[in-house]
């Protein structure tokens, strides 16, 4: 039984550390495992009580993620707001550097470009640091909510829960590759 439960949390807790493609659908795609449970009611035979009391907590994990969605909205790029330039950091022209580069962009700190570079970076850190305190908020109200379910739901219950955080997790896993790319 121990064996399980860290399973499913270490299971839960990669998918606390990925990163999304689009960072900033990455918050709506988030679905708590509350809802799972709750849509799959049928399946798991949750009884009226089990169902008052994740939607009771499925409420005040929503009430514990609000900010954080709201601090995800703020996090979104401006709508008409240029991402990035197509320049892609070559000047043209010029020396080339000790490394065989041609400098310029990529390493002059008071460019436009380099500080709009880095601002996206800090954005998307942002993004993934909301994102794991969400998924951590989920894990949390997961675990209480696993305590109402019976031997035989859980493990149906876990599985759907599995299978719902595989979605995600591959969401995730590109904007991570983006980040250690540094194409942001």
């Amino acid at each position: 039984m121990t064996r399980k439960l860290l399973l499913l949390w270490l299971s839960l807790s990669l998918v606390a550390c990925a990163r999304s493609t689009r960072p900033d659908e990455a918050g709506k795609a988030f679905k708590s495992s509350l809802v799972v449970l709750l849509e799959h009611r049928g399946e798991l035979a949750l009884t009226p009580e089990q169902v008052d009391r994740f939607e009771k907590l499925d409420f005040g994990l929503h009430e514990r993620n609000l900010p954080l969605q709201y601090k995800l909205e703020s996090l979104r790029p401006k709508k008409g707001s240029s991402s990035r330039s197509g320049t892609g950091g070559y000047m043209g022209g010029g020396a080339h550097d000790m490394h065989g580069g041609k400098g310029g962009v990529l390493t002059d700190p008071a460019n436009p470009e380099v500080a709009a570079r880095e601002g996206r970076r800090r954005r998307l850190e942002e993004i993934q640091d909301t994102l794991r305190e969400m998924q951590l908020n989920d894990s949390k109200a997961y675990l209480e909510a696993e305590k109402s379910l019976s031997d035989e739901q859980k493990p149906r219950a876990r599985q759907l829960i599995s299978q719902e955080r595989e979605k995600l997790l591959k969401q995730l896993e590109a904007i991570h590759h983006r980040l250690r790319r540094g194409d942001y």
